[in-house]
């Protein structure tokens, strides 16, 4: 079923096409109902998919024209882009933010998006109440403290000289 923020999103998005194409047609309601079905099995949101246009446009050569499709693949490609232009470290730290929203109760798809709009400086899809906002930072903090744990320990272990004992026969 198409939702009126498929049809914001695919009047946004062929806008966007317009913007970056003069020749680009001006595509009426059945246009952005066509382009909003297609665009509302993806998962992927407005954000996501106007960065796919951003790319799309950088990237294909001349003569370029859009299809839902190519804007959803672009899109898809931008995320990961992104992705690989990140640390371990930051890569770390937004799998450990999407345990813990999904520990709080969000499913694991509503988190990812979560992680993904807040990294990316983005409008996030929902808001955390001040108690969930509470929660999520000392379950994040909690999560740290685990981590520098393990490493504490094995710094000591390496500078006191000990090692894991003799070796079985």
């Amino acid at each position: 079923m198409i939702t009126d923020d498929d049809k914001r999103t695919a009047s946004l998005v062929l806008a966007k096409c317009a913007a970056n194409d003069p020749w680009f047609p001006n595509g009426g309601e059945s246009t952005i109902l066509a382009w909003a079905e297609v665009f509302s099995g993806t998962g992927l949101s407005c954000d996501d998919l106007l960065s796919g246009v951003t790319r799309a446009y950088r990237v294909e050569e001349s003569g370029f024209k859009p299809l839902p499709a190519s804007v959803v693949k672009h899109a898809r490609l931008a995320y990961t882009e992104a992705l690989h232009g990140m640390t371990q470290a930051e890569r770390d730290s937004m799998d450990d933010a999407c345990h813990v929203l999904q520990e709080m109760g969000w499913l694991p798809p509503e988190a990812h998006r979560w992680v993904r709009a807040v990294k990316a400086g983005r409008r996030k899809p929902f808001e955390l109440s001040p108690d969930q906002e509470a929660e999520f930072r000392e379950r994040m903090a909690d999560r740290k403290a685990l981590e520098a744990k393990p490493r504490r320990v094995q710094s000591l272990i390496r500078s006191s000289g000990v090692g894991d004992g003799p070796v079985a026969p």
